[in-house]
C-alpha cells in the first residue's frame, strides 16, 4: 500500500503500514534544516521530488541523517551564493530497501550505494525485462558543499550515476545515495492501494517542459561562468497524485545543474477528479459533466458526442469508473467533411494530453480519424487552434501536447480519416487538471497579428477564399515592397504562404519571386525574413503525395543548432556540418549524426554526404524534437517516401 499523508499529520502519531511506500506531500523547506518523521520502515530511501522555483538562487534539495523513524532535509545553494534560500515546496516518497512486485505487474527497486566525486556504474538486485526509469539521490551530506546526482547509460541491468559539486567547487567527500527503479511494461499502472502512477521521458534544457505540476526546466550554477544555456538532456519523470518525480538520465551537457520545477505565475492547477487507468478528467458524471455537456458538429442517429465520453469503447468497457454505456457506447457520422467533437467543463480546463480509442469493426475499414486540430475557447463563440496533430491508424493512442491547452471549452477539429467517409471516435479522454476556481485566467486568443497582409490575414478576412497567387506586405508600410506570393487556403485551417518549392538531387537552389508550385525555387532574402519574422503559427511542408507535415513556432525558434532565425537566405542555408537546413535541434553536438537530431532539409548535393545522400535534398528528420503533424510510415525521416517538397510559413 502507498500511504499519503501531508506535513500537519506528520506530528501526530503514525501507524505501520503493511508495505514499503508513504508518499508525503508538500512539505515547506528553506536553508535550515527540518526533521521529518517517518513510521513503519526497517531500512528507507528517501527520493524527494523536483522542488519548487520560487526563490531562483540555484541549488539542491539536500537529505541527510535517514534512520528508521526520520530523515533530515533542507534546501541547500551551491557554495559560491549565500546559502540563505527562501521557502520551496517538496514531496517525498519513501521506499523500503529491496526488490517490490506490486500486484498491477509493476517492479520497484530499491537501493544504495556510496560514491564521491566521479562516476560509477550500479547493478540491479536482478534484471529487470527492459530498462527502468531511475531516480536517485542522496541521502547523507557529509560533506559541507552542495552536490547533484546524474545518471546515464541505464539498462536491464545497470545504470551510471556521477556525483558533481560546483564547476568551481573541490573534491567531494563519499557520500551514501540512494536508488528507486521503477519498471512498469505499459509506462503506468496503479500502486497496491489504487494510486494511480504515469512513467514518462521529455527532452527538457533550461527552457523547460510543461508539466500539468507545472513547467520542469534544467538550472545550471554559475561559480565558473555566467552563461546558463544547456544542451537537451532526457529526463525520466514519475508522476504520482500531484506530484512529480525526475531525474536526468543523459550527460550531452556537462556543466552543473539540476531540476527546478516553476509554476504558473498567473493560476495554480489542481487536479480535479480523475477516472480510468491514467486519469481521464472528461468522463461522464465526473468533474459536474453531463450528457449535455458533450457536442459535435453531427452525429448519427444515436450515436451522439456524449457516447464518446461514457467509459465504454463500442461494446468494451474500459474506464473502470464508467456507469453505464450510452446508445452503442461511440460517436458516428457519416458526413465526409470536416467535423468537431467537443466537450464543455464548468470550469477552466489545463489540458496536457488526451488519448483516442477506437474498435477494430471501425479501424480495419480505415473510420478512425487521422489529422486533428485541438481547439480551445472560453466563451464557447471564439475558438483558438491550439495544437495539430496527425494520428497513426491505431485502435488506442495516447497524445502529449508540446504546451498546455487552457480554456472551458475543449474541441477536437477533425479534418479526415484513416481512409473512410464516416468518422467514428469509441472513446475520446482528456488529462490534466483545472485552474484554481479563484485564479484569472486570460482567455485564449488568436496569435498576434502580423503588421501587414499575409496569406493568414486574407484568410482570417475571408474564410471561402480558395488557394492561389495573392499580393502581400508582411512587414507592412515601410518595410519590404508588397509583393506576390502563393497562398495555401485549404490545408490546415489555410493561410500558409510558400516559402520554398525544393526536391531531391539538385546542383543549386535557385531565387524566384513570385514563387509558385510549378516552379522549383525558394522567395528572395528579404521577402522571406519579412515572413518569417511575422510568423504566427509554424511552419508547414506538403509533399508530391499530398502528405502534410508540421512544426510549431515555439520548436522552430528554439532549436539548439539552427534556430529558423537564424536562417536569413534560402539560397545558402546554413550548413552546420555537411547538409543545408534551415532548421536543426541536436541532444549533442550538430553533426546530425547518432539519432538525437531533428532537422529541416534544403540542401544541395555540394552540401549534402555523397551522391547516396541525395535524399537530404528536401527532407525531414525527426529524431530528437518530434513534429507536430507527421504523415510518414517511417517514424524518423521523410526521404524514402517523398522527393519533392513544398515549403510553407504561416
Amino acid at each position: 500500500m502507498l500511504k499519503s499523508i501531508g506535513l500537519a499529520s506528520l506530528l501526530t502519531a503514525m501507524t505501520p503500514i503493511a508495505q514499503a511506500f508513504t508518499l508525503i506531500e508538500n512539505v515547506s523547506i528553506t536553508d535550515q534544516t527540518i526533521t521529518i518523521p517517518i513510521n513503519g520502515y526497517h531500512d528507507p530511501i528517501i527520493i524527494p521530488s523536483v522542488p519548487t522555483f520560487n526563490d531562483k538562487e540555484p541549488g539542491v534539495v539536500s537529505i541527510s541523517n535517514v534512520t528508521a523513524s526520520s530523515f533530515d532535509v533542507q534546501f541547500k545553494e551551491w557554495s559560491y551564493l549565500d546559502g540563505i534560500h527562501g521557502e520551496e515546496y517538496v514531496s517525498f516518497l519513501v521506499v523500503e530497501k529491496g526488490r517490490h512486485h506490486l500486484e498491477d505487474g509493476s517492479v520497484w527497486e530499491a537501493g544504495e550505494l556510496t560514491l564521491g566525486t566521479g562516476s560509477k556504474h550500479q547493478f540491479f538486485s536482478e534484471s529487470f525485462a527492459h530498462a527502468p526509469h531511475v531516480f536517485v539521490s542522496g541521502q547523507t551530506q557529509n560533506d559541507p558543499d552542495a552536490y547533484s546526482l546524474r545518471v546515464s547509460s541505464t539498462s536491464q541491468q545497470t545504470f551510471g550515476i556521477s556525483l558533481n559539486e560546483q564547476e568551481a567547487g573541490n573534491a567531494h567527500v563519499e557520500e551514501s545515495i540512494g536508488y528507486l527503479a521503477v519498471y512498469n511494461k505499459v509506462n503506468s499502472g496503479t500502486t497496491n492501494d489504487g494510486t494511480p502512477f504515469n512513467l514518462t521521458q521529455e527532452a527538457i534544457n533550461e527552457a523547460g517542459f510543461q508539466k500539468l505540476q507545472g513547467k520542469l526546466l534544467l538550472q545550471e550554477e554559475q561559480s565558473r561562468d555566467s552563461e546558463t544555456s544547456h544542451l537537451l538532456e532526457m529526463v525520466s519523470i514519475l508522476s504520482m497524485k500531484n506530484n512529480l518525480f525526475a531525474q536526468d538520465n543523459t550527460h550531452y551537457g556537462k556543466d552543473t545543474m539540476s531540476l527546478r520545477l516553476s509554476t504558473s505565475d498567473t493560476f495554480t492547477v489542481v487536479p480535479g477528479e480523475t477516472s480510468g487507468q491514467y486519469g481521464n478528467i472528461a468522463l461522464i458524471g465526473t468533474n459536474g459533466l453531463t450528457e449535455s455537456s458533450y457536442s459535435s458538429s453531427h452525429n448519427y442517429a444515436a450515436d451522439s458526442a456524449s457516447g464518446a465520453f461514457d467509459g465504454y469503447n463500442s461494446s468494451t468497457k474500459i474506464n473502470a469508473d464508467a456507469a453505464a454505456k450510452i446508445k452503442r457506447g461511440i460517436w458516428l457520422t457519416t458526413l465526409a467533411q470536416e467535423h468537431w467533437l467537443q466537450v464543455s467543463f464548468n470550469s477552466s480546463a489545463y489540458i496536457t494530453a488526451f488519448r483516442v480509442m477506437l474498435y477494430s469493426a471501425a479501424s480495419n475499414p480505415g473510420m478512425g480519424v487521422k489529422d486533428v486540430t485541438l481547439q480551445v475557447s472560453n466563451d464557447n463563440v471564439n475558438f483558438v487552434d491550439h495544437e495539430s496533430f496527425s494520428l497513426v491508424k491505431s485502435l488506442d493512442q495516447t497524445i502529449e501536447l508540446s504546451q498546455p491547452a487552457v480554456g472551458k471549452f475543449v474541441r477536437l477539429k477533425i479534418h479526415n480519416t484513416q481512409g473512410h467517409n464516416y468518422r467514428v471516435i469509441g472513446e475520446l479522454e482528456y488529462f490534466g487538471g483545472f485552474v484554481n476556481s479563484g485564479d484569472v485566467v486570460t482567455p485564449p486568443t488568436e496569435p498576434e497579428p502580423s503588421l501587414g497582409t499575409t496569406c493568414a490575414s486574407i484568410k482570417q478576412q475571408d474564410p471561402t477564399a480558395s488557394s492561389g497567387m495573392y499580393e502581400v506586405d508582411p512587414d507592412g508600410e515601410g518595410g519590404v515592397a508588397p509583393f506576390y506570393a502563393h497562398c495555401e487556403m485549404t490545408a490546415n485551417g489555410g493561410g500558409w504562404t510558400l516559402v520554398a518549392h525544393h526536391k531531391d538531387g539538385l546542383d543549386n537552389i535557385a531565387v524566384s519571386l513570385p514563387l509558385s508550385l510549378n516552379e522549383l525555387g525558394v522567395l528572395p532574402s528579404e521577402q522571406w525574413q519579412a515572413i518569417q519574422k511575422n510568423m504566427t503559427t509554424g511552419m508547414m511542408f506538403v509533399d508530391e503525395h499530398g502528405k502534410v507535415s508540421q512544426l510549431n513556432k515555439d520548436k522552430l525558434e528554439s532549436a539548439n543548432c539552427v534556430a529558423l532565425s537564424q536562417t536569413t537566405d534560402l539560397s545558402q542555408p546554413p550548413v552546420p556540418y555537411d547538409i543545408g537546413m534551415i532548421w536543426l535541434q541536436e541532444g549533442s553536438g550538430c553533426s546530425a549524426s547518432g539519432l538525437d537530431y531533428s532537422f529541416i532539409s534544403l540542401s544541395t548535393k555540394s552540401t549534402s554526404r555523397g551522391d547516396g545522400y541525395t535524399r537530404i535534398g528536401a527532407a525531414l528528420y525527426q529524431h530528437n524534437v518530434k513534429f507536430d503533424q507527421w504523415p510518414y510510415s517511417s517514424g524518423a525521416y521523410s526521404g524514402a517516401e517523398q522527393d519533392t517538397l513544398y515549403y510553407y510559413v504561416k
